[in-house]
């Protein structure tokens, strides 16, 4: 009986441990990694646009 409470509690705290802690950690990498690379597009992007203005538009 103990060995079996002890194993649900272990399986209990594996689970919490990967629900809760790194699926989470895990996405919130992923949603970084997204915002960083969207910013960098866009930078350059603008950078594109100024290089290739064509004079006298103001857009």
């Amino acid at each position: 009986m103990v060995t079996a409470a002890s194993y649900a509690f272990w399986v209990d705290v594996g689970l919490i441990g990967v629900f809760f802690v790194a699926f989470p950690a895990l996405v919130t990498g992923l949603v970084a990694f997204a915002a960083v690379q969207a910013m960098a597009e866009r930078r350059e992007n603008q950078r594109y646009l100024e290089e290739h203005r064509i004079p006298g538009t103001d857009i």
